[in-house]
């Protein structure tokens, strides 16, 4: 995409929904985004394939940390002293906002096209970047920002879903990687051990301000859904996440954050939609007006919105600086926004979902029909 269909969300003409869904206030998708890796910089896209997971490609890697005591003995091993991998997001290392990530898909087209490529095998590569802090060229780097200009970029890619041959070559290992309550199987693609010896990954490692071993890992077991979501039965398969923290789609009303952003204390930063990291962003209805959706239609593919998102901090953290805010959004919500007897104190804003569907497209621009409302209980982890 050249332009971001962001790029006016602080027109004014989107401060106030419309009760109707007819005509010129039809309701649409205004922006779609992933995050191929978990709480890294976001892709906004002009259009998307859904699959049981969510958007293809979103919350397919997660970066990971070893924590946990070193052996109190000499016949103590690893796993008795409770080392462990556990997922890192901006809630303790905002500075992930600032590590941008792009996705290659192999194209059949092309003239330099060959099935035997490993990139095509590995049916295409992650690239990563992030801001070079270290040495001369950090600054260097920070000279030149000063002056107006980008900030110095280090880069380095991953296969994105590398063979059992490329596995094996390559001696990735799988690990249990904690995230939430939860510990699925999953590959370390990367990491700052010594058996890897991976330079960039100890400039990043340094950047996120990490000083215990820094891994990057990619599903490998997915996560059975169930809390609010529909059973199998009613689906005919049973939903699944990735690393997503708890359901596969997250859908924003860009009304309701402009609603929020009126509500700050006098001096905060100016409130984007990009804080609250959804999948879907839409345009259209008034504010809240999807806190009661229980079942949408978008472009010509149905969706089970399952239940309210609950808010933590990790929407005070602006999504290019990779600072966070001390107080907003997340103060302000909490007074007013705490509306589900399940979330308890915590505030709510956007609806997680379900797609109905294994396999489904969805477009900037599609319309919005509702299907169904009634209550939501939120039902925590």
């Amino acid at each position: 995409m050249t332009a971001s269909n962001l790029s006016d969300e602080h027109a004014e003409c989107y401060s106030k929904g419309s009760q109707e869904n007819s005509g010129a206030s039809r309701w649409r998708v205004k922006s779609l985004w992933i995050y191929p890796v978990k709480s890294c910089r976001g892709v906004e896209l002009s259009e998307g394939t859904v699959i049981s997971t969510g958007m293809q490609y979103d919350r397919q890697f997660s970066f990971a940390r070893l924590q946990g005591g070193f052996p109190a003995s000499s016949t103590e091993t690893d796993a008795e002293a409770k080392i462990e991998w556990k997922f890192i997001t901006q809630r303790e290392r905002p500075q992930l906002a600032q590590v941008k990530t792009e996705i290659w898909i192999p194209d059949p087209l092309s003239p330099d096209y060959s099935p035997d490529h490993p990139n095509v095998q590995s049916e295409g590569v992650l690239i990563f970047k992030f801001p070079i802090e270290d040495g001369l060229w950090g600054w260097m780097s920070n000279q030149f920002v000063r002056m107006g200009g980008r900030a110095f970029e280090r880069s380095f890619q991953v296969p994105y879903n590398p063979t059992q041959k490329q596995i094996k070559d390559a001696g990735y290992e799988t690990e249990k990687m904690i995230i939430w309550k939860d510990s699925p199987l999953s590959l370390l693609i990367a990491s700052t051990s010594p058996s890897q010896n991976n330079p960039v990954m100890k400039e990043l490692s340094r950047f996120l301000n990490i000083s215990s071993s820094l891994g990057l890992f990619r599903v490998s077991d997915e996560r059975e859904l169930y809390r609010c979501a529909p059973r199998k039965e009613q689906l005919g398969y049973q939903s699944r996440v990735g690393f997503q923290d708890a359901y596969p789609l997250h859908l924003l009303n860009l009304a309701s954050v402009r609603d929020v952003g009126k509500r700050l204390i006098k001096g905060s930063p100016t409130l984007s939609a990009l804080q609250f990291r959804c999948n879907i962003l839409i345009t259209g209805p008034e504010a809240y007006a999807e806190d009661d959706w229980k079942s949408i239609k978008i472009g010509e593919s149905e969706y089970y919105v399952c239940c309210r998102t609950a808010r933590c901090i990790l929407p005070n953290v602006n999504q290019i600086t990779g600072v966070r805010d001390k107080t907003e959004p997340y103060q302000t919500l909490r007074s007013y926004r705490a509306i589900d007897p399940g979330a308890g104190k915590n505030a709510c804003l956007g609806m997680q979902m379900v797609p109905a569907e294994e396999e489904c497209t969805i477009k900037v621009g599609d319309f919005i029909e509702v299907l169904e409302t009634g209550e939501h209980y939120y039902l925590k982890q």
